[in-house]
Order: structure tokens, then C-alpha cells, then sequence
């Protein structure tokens, strides 16, 4: 069954790079009317200057300046409610935790735990309103897993889960669908510039199936949960990490 988003508008927060750029190009590929946001204004400026598809606009968002989320909320609203929202936007700050300070408790916090939640207290009264949707949180295998100096990085992703059953629980009624997506380690060109390539060999040989993900294949199961093709997967974490965590 090929999937058809042609009537669907899809927020993606953090799109304009990684992971994030991935998720855009997939919904543009099946129809969508794509919103993609990031937090440099000169960078959405040269996007929107360059881009042609005319079902693609992208918005400045940073959650760690307060007026931001309230001028984006003004814009965003111009292009008619969202149907799915890929909260996608993160920080990750690695630090031994009596050594991390309160500037970078607070920073995280805002972007990681914040920023979603104002998303979806933002788009939920239209998905209910219109009785369907989707919300799509994507998390971490640090939220499933841990390892030393990820103590305030695996604090915000556990909350984003918590955050995905209550309110996974609370809209299953107006048919609105709510999952996370926990990646592992994935080949972007942030992963390629801050490790060496023997570090990226090391990373590879403790994933069993040998490689990292592609950004593409998680922006292919973010296409599938938020498609006609899932009618029942909600309230779930779904881990795509290459068997990383199950060793």
C-alpha cells in the first residue's frame, strides 16, 4: 500500500539538519505540506531563499529564547493546523554529574523537555478538534539505556517517554496517536565530525549489526507511525538502534 500524506501539515522542530532533515524529505516524498524549523535566522532565510518546493517553509525556533515560541506559534499558525508533529529538536550535554551546573540542567531542560511539551499542549486542541493525529517524540537509547555523564541528557529523554504514555493515554479517545522513536548511534554529519574514524569503527563493532542507522531509516519509521498504515501503535517507545541495546 503506498502511503499518501497529500491532505496531512507536518511540524518537524529541528529539521533543517541530521535526523531532522531526513524526517522532512521523507514527508515531502509522500505529499505532505512540511513545516521544518531551526534556531539560526540567517540559516532559515538562505532555506527558504533556496527552496522551490512549495509544500516546504521553514521557521526560526529556539527554545531557549522565550519570545521565540510565541512568534512562531503566530507564524505557524498562517499555515493552517498541524496533523503531526515530529518533536524532534534536541541538545545533548555530556557531562559527569557533579560537575554539571545549573546553566546546563536549565538549558537542556528548556530544549529537550520543554519545547515538546509546548508543542503538543500547542497543536492538540486542533488534532482533537478534528478527531485525529499524530505526535511523534523522538527520544534516545539513553533513555532506555545509560552510560557514565548522561545523567541530565537520560533525566529529559525518560521524561519525553513519560510524557508519551500520559498523553497517549489521555487522547486515545480522539484518535490521536503519540509514540517515541529512540535512535541509536546514527551516521549524520554531526556524528562524522566529532569522532575520529577509529572512534566510529569502535562504535560500529559494539552494534550488532555492525553499522550505524541511517538518518533515512528513522525518518522512514516516523513516516510509517504518523501513516494510514498504523491504526494501533500508540503509547510506545520504539527503539532503532541495531540491536545496540540488546546485547
Amino acid at each position: 500500500m503506498k502511503i499518501d500524506l497529500s491532505n496531512k501539515h507536518v511540524l518537524v522542530t529541528g529539521g533543517t539538519k541530521g535526523i531532522g532533515s531526513a524526517i522532512v524529505n521523507k514527508f515531502l516524498n509522500v505529499g505532505a505540506k512540511v513545516t521544518a524549523t531551526g534556531t539560526k535566522n540567517q540559516e532559515i532565510k538562505n532555506l527558504n531563499k533556496s527552496n522551490k518546493d512549495t509544500n516546504l517553509c521553514y521557521l526560526n525556533l529556539d527554545f531557549l529564547d522565550d519570545n521565540s515560541l510565541q512568534q512562531f506559534k503566530s507564524e505557524c499558525d498562517k499555515l493552517g493546523g498541524v496533523d503531526i508533529l515530529i518533536n524532534n529538536a534536541g541538545i545533548n550535554i555530556v557531562s559527569d554529574f557533579l560537575e554539571t551546573t545549573e546553566d546546563q540542567y536549565e538549558r537542556i531542560q528548556k530544549v529537550n523537555i520543554r519545547g515538546p511539551y509546548n508543542l503538543c499542549k500547542y497543536v492538540l486542541p486542533h488534532m482533537k478538534n478534528q478527531k485525529s493525529g499524530n505526535i511523534i517524540n523522538i527520544a534516545s537509547i539513553w533513555s532506555v539505556i545509560s552510560r557514565e555523564g548522561r545523567s541530565i541528557y537520560s533525566t529529559t529523554k525518560n521524561a519525553v517517554l513519560g510524557m508519551t504514555k500520559t498523553l497517549a493515554l489521555e487522547f486515545a479517545s480522539d484518535n490521536i496517536l503519540i509514540n517515541a522513536i529512540s535512535p541509536g548511534f546514527t551516521l549524520t554529519k554531526l556524528t562524522e565530525s566529532t569522532n575520529t574514524p577509529e572512534e566510529l569503527q569502535n562504535i560500529k563493532k559494539e552494534i550488532p549489526l555492525k553499522r550505524m542507522a541511517k538518518p533515512e531509516e528513522i525518518a522512514d519509521l516516523a513516516v510509517f507511525l504518523s501513516s494510514e498504515l498504523n491504526h494501533y501503535i500508540t503509547g510506545q517507545n520504539i527503539v532503532i538502534d541495531g540491536g545496540y541495546t540488546i546485547k
